[in-house]
């Protein structure tokens, strides 16, 4: 099924690389199934993100840009571009230099997106929103937002990050008003920036994974040895993520679980984590495990027990954020064990029989919940059941992937609204 405007050319924008933007990868697949030609224009900056950006870029049927900015010397130049803009916006208050001033992505997207004739350009994060805007002025076209996040609540509370939000919000305080549509990608996000600029809800679009990714079917319990097992990945393991907590509640829990950590890890915060498992009497039970590509991620998650997200809600952001973790937790048939942020409280008050909750930061409360399930294996083996029910009914991208084919259309229509 093709757009009414079959062939029109989508343009979408981020300061990340590929393999660190899987929504955008799944935006920019969703629209070429639907018969648009899409650019993507990315960025490639870390090494060690190339294994997957390669993966992605070996299969992927819609064009890419990717602007090498490996360069020390050009990486030097924009950061001071940087500063004299911040230090220029902190004298005249104007919003063109608080665009450049909030980050070092946004004049080469700049310079990227002035040169792609499209019909709509998406911006993903902020720095590409002053892109995006200026690309759709430059030749008579519409442009989108989609947060992924709540920006302005990335930083915790406290004079040392003012500057960064009065760059923030001259970026978007300049372009929201402009856009065809706005996406979030939780509701409270949504809600969030609704409240901060006095606009309209912008639409939800989840963090979910293709059908394809799943398992057959559910099963009973994980195959992960030694077991029991918790698990959680990102693409870094570091601090801020709850997992100091895990390592405690493990040592607390009846049922032995053992705790496995996907993702890239420095050597300086694995020691400390197993130092930590060290004082608690569990060092056995603390397993590292290799970043993977994002299309293992579901097939990797499908052998534990549980999922983990134990989001420490010390930003605004991070209380509001639903994180892909638990999508693909839920794909994989595999019950999420959610700190009670608002976001994560509210979607397990709503999905009790595939979740379980427990007190942020609160080891104890952590370790009743691992044990609610794990040591009782008929529980658990409905709960994981019931996980990869939702996962197949409703949570998956085939299903949000329509809002965002939708947007587009009624955009390019001119019939875009907004949901209050």
């Amino acid at each position: 099924m093709t757009g009414r405007r079959p062939g029109a050319h989508i343009c979408i924008l981020t300061p990340g690389q590929l393999g660190s933007n899987p929504r955008v990868v799944k935006e920019a697949h969703a629209l070429h199934e639907a018969g648009f030609t899409v650019t993507v224009v990315a960025t490639r900056m870390l090494e060690g993100v190339e294994p997957r950006d390669q993966s992605i870029l070996r299969e992927a049927p819609f064009r890419i840009e990717r602007l090498d900015l490996r360069s020390r010397a050009g990486w030097r130049l924009r950061r001071l571009g940087q500063e004299l803009a911040g230090a220029a916006h902190a004298a005249s208050g104007r919003r063109l230099f608080g665009s450049r001033a909030f980050s070092v992505f946004t004049p080469p997207l700049m310079a990227a997106a002035s040169r792609i004739t499209a019909d709509l350009y998406i911006a993903h994060y902020p720095p590409a929103l002053p892109a995006a805007r200026a690309a759709a002025q430059r030749f008579g076209a519409g442009y989108a937002y989609d947060a992924e996040d709540f920006h302005l609540g990335e930083w915790r509370e406290g004079p040392a990050a003012e500057a960064n939000r009065s760059h923030l919000r001259a970026i978007e305080a300049a372009a929201l008003p402009g856009c065809r549509y706005i996406t979030a990608a939780s509701p409270e996000i949504a809600c969030a920036y609704a409240q901060a600029y006095g606009m309209p809800r912008p639409y939800v679009v989840l963090n979910s994974f293709p059908l394809s990714q799943a398992p057959e079917a559910a099963t009973v319990r994980g195959t992960a040895a030694p077991g029991p097992s918790l698990y959680w990945f990102s693409q870094v393991t570091g601090p801020d993520r709850g997992l100091e907590c895990a390592i405690k509640a493990i040592a607390r829990a009846a049922a032995r679980p053992h705790l496995y950590l996907r993702g890239h890890v420095s050597e300086q915060y694995a020691g400390q984590l197993r130092s930590l498992a060290q004082q608690e009497g569990v060092p056995e039970r603390l397993h590292f495990l290799p970043s993977a590509l994002p299309g293992e991620l579901v097939r990797l998650a499908a052998s534990h027990d549980l999922g983990l997200c134990a989001e420490p809600g010390h930003t605004a952001n991070n209380a509001f954020a639903l994180s892909n973790k638990l999508f693909a937790y839920l794909m994989a048939g595999v019950p999420a064990v959610l700190s009670d942020t608002p976001a994560q409280k509210a979607f397990a008050g709503s999905h009790p029989l595939a979740t379980a909750l427990f007190t942020v930061e609160d080891a104890v409360s952590l370790a009743a919940s691992l044990d609610s399930l794990l040591q009782e294996p008929a529980r658990l083996a409905q709960a994981r059941a019931n996980a990869f029910d939702l996962a197949q009914q409703t949570y998956n991208w085939e299903r949000e992937s329509t809002i965002v084919v939708d947007l587009v259309r009624q955009s390019l229509d001119g019939s875009s609204r907004r949901r209050a």
